[in-house]
C-alpha cells in the first residue's frame, strides 16, 4: 500500500515501527502493583464490538447515555469527532474526566480544548508526563460510564482505530476503513467500580506529582512524522455488526492489567488450550524475555495436543528494517516455537484494513481476552495496559468469526511494505487515511 512522508523520507526514519515520538525509556518511579486482581462473577449484560464494522457505533449510543460520570483512560486521542461527543456530555451536565499520554501538539490542543470546557484532563503518569513517570507508555483504552458500564478495548479514539461508521455493523456503500481492533461494554457496578480506582489512581499519581516542582526533564519530543496512506480498496470480507448479549448464569471476568498481572494470568490461559489458539497481534517481539514465556506456553500446549489449531494474525510492516526484522521474526517462531507462515501465521489484508492493531486471544472457542497489550516486552511487562479475560463461549464464539474473516483473506507471506508515493490526483479525490503513528509504533 502506497505511503507518502511529508518533512521527512521513509529512508530517513528508518523503521517505523519502532520510531518512538516520546523517548520511552526514561527514568521510571517505583510502581505498587496491585497485590490480588479480583476475578468479578458478572451478572450483567455484554456488548461485544470491532472496528472498522460497530466500535464508533456502540462507543458513541453508550456515552450519548451517560448521566453523571465518565471516565477514560486511553493511550492515543485524536479523532475530532470522539472531542465532540464528550463536549456534548459535558454540556448536558456529565462529569468527564480523561487521562491521555500526550505525545503529539495535536492531542495536546485537543487535551486543552476538552479542559477548557470542563473536562478533568490529566496527563498519564507516563514517559510522556513533564511530571513523573510510572510506566514507559500508559497504553490503556478504558471508558467507565455512570459507575456502571466499562468498555475495555484494544482501539484508541483515533480515526482508523474508531473509524467513523454511524450504522452499527457498517453501511458498506458509505463504509469507512480502518484498523481491526476488538472491545468489549459490560454492565456490572463492581467490574465498574474496579476499573474506575484503577484510572483514578493512576490520575492520582500524576496529580501528585503536580503539586512539588518538577525537575527539567529528558529530551524534546520528536515531531510527529505525517503519514498518509492510499484507502484500502476493498471492504472486509464480512462485515459484523455488534452482538449483545444477557447470560442467564454468571460469567467469570478477570481484569488483566500490565505492569499487574498480565504475566500470571495470560501463560496459563494459553497453556491452557486443548483445541484451539486465535491470536490477532500487531506484532510479536519473539526474543523478548516475556514474550518468550508467552510463546512457550503456547508451544507446551502444542506440545499436550498435538492436533492443537494455533492460528496468529499480524499487522502492516512500515518500512524495509521492518521487513528484514519481521523475516528474522518469522524465522525465530518456527525454529523456537514451531509457528510456520502460511499454516499458523498470516498477516492482516491490507486491501481490506489499514492495519491490524488488534490484541485478541481467543481459547477453545470458550474464553476471550480483549485487551490493550502488543507483544512486546514493555506491552505485557511495563506499561499501563488494561483488558478482561471472559470465560463466556457465546462471547468467544462473536470473535472467533471475526477472526474467521480475517484469517481467509490474510496475507500467506510476509508482506513487502509498499515502495510509492499517493498521487496529487488520489489526494485531491479523498482516497486516502492518515495514519497515526500511535497505531504502529513499538509499545
Amino acid at each position: 500500500m502506497p505511503l507518502l512522508v511529508t518533512e521527512s523520507s521513509a529512508e530517513s526514519l528508518g523503521g517505523l515501527g519502532s520510531l518512538e515520538l516520546v523517548p520511552r525509556n526514561c527514568p521510571l518511579k517505583a510502581y505498587k502493583k496491585i497485590k490480588k486482581v479480583p476475578t468479578f462473577e458478572v451478572t450483567g449484560d455484554f456488548i461485544a464490538y470491532a472496528s472498522p464494522d460497530s466500535t464508533y457505533a456502540v462507543t458513541r449510543r453508550l456515552l450519548d447515555s451517560a448521566k453523571k460520570e465518565i471516565i477514560i483512560g486511553i493511550y492515543d486521542f485524536s479523532a475530532g469527532y470522539m472531542k465532540d461527543i464528550l463536549l456534548n456530555a459535558t454540556q448536558r451536565g456529565v462529569k468527564v474526566s480523561l487521562m491521555l499520554d500526550i505525545d503529539s501538539k495535536q492531542e495536546e490542543q485537543l487535551f486543552e480544548e476538552l479542559k477548557k470546557f470542563g473536562c478533568q484532563a490529566v496527563p498519564a503518569p507516563s514517559c510522556a508526563s513533564k511530571e513523573v513517570s510510572y510506566f514507559p507508555s500508559s497504553h490503556e483504552k478504558v471508558i467507565v460510564i455512570d459507575g456502571v458500564w466499562t468498555l475495555v478495548q484494544s482501539g484508541n479514539y483515533s480515526k482508523n482505530s474508531i473509524p467513523f461508521n454511524e450504522k452499527d455493523g457498517g453501511d458498506p456503500d458509505h463504509f469507512v476503513t480502518g484498523n481491526r481492533d476488538m472491545g468489549v461494554a459490560i454492565r456490572f457496578k463492581p467490574l465498574a467500580g474496579f476499573f474506575s480506582k484503577v484510572l483514578r489512581s493512576d490520575m492520582q499519581l500524576e496529580l501528585d506529582a503536580a503539586k512539588v516542582e518538577a525537575a527539567e526533564r529528558r529530551a524534546r519530543r520528536r515531531r510527529e512524522p505525517d503519514l498518509v496512506e492510499a484507502v484500502p480498496e476493498l471492504l472486509p470480507a464480512k462485515l459484523f455488526a455488534s452482538k449483545s448479549l444477557n447470560p442467564q448464569n454468571t460469567i467469570k471476568v478477570t481484569p488483566v492489567l500490565t505492569p499487574d498481572n498480565y504475566m500470571q494470568v495470560i501463560p496459563g490461559f494459553l497453556a491452557s488450550a486443548t483445541r484451539s489458539i486465535l491470536i490477532e497481534q500487531q506484532y510479536i517481539r519473539s526474543e523478548q524475555a516475556d514474550v518468550v514465556k508467552v510463546l512457550a506456553a503456547i508451544k507446551a500446549a502444542q506440545q499436550d495436543n498435538p492436533n492443537l489449531d494455533v492460528r496468529i494474525i499480524l499487522g502492516k510492516l512500515f518500512s524495509a528494517a521492518d521487513f528484514q526484522a519481521e523475516q528474522k521474526n518469522v524465522a525465530n517462531l518456527q525454529k523456537n516455537f514451531g509457528l510456520k507462515l502460511g499454516d499458523n501465521i498470516r498477516y492482516i489484508d491490507l486491501k481490506r484494513f489499514v492495519h491490524c492493531h488488534n490484541k485478541l486471544i481467543v481459547v477453545d472457542n470458550e474464553a476471550v481476552l480483549v485487551s490493550s497489550q502488543n507483544w512486546s516486552k514493555t506491552g505485557v511487562g511495563a506499561n499501563r495496559e488494561a483488558g478482561v479475560l471472559m470465560r463466556y463461549p457465546d462471547l468467544a464464539h462473536y470473535y472467533s468469526q471475526i477472526f474467521e474473516s480475517d484469517w481467509s483473506s490474510a496475507s500467506k507471506t510476509i508482506p513487502k511494505p509498499g515502495a510509492g508515493t499517493i498521487t496529487p490526483e488520489a489526494l485531491a479525490k479523498g482516497s486516502f487515511v492518515e495514519v497515526r503513528a500511535a497505531d504502529y509504533q513499538d509499545v
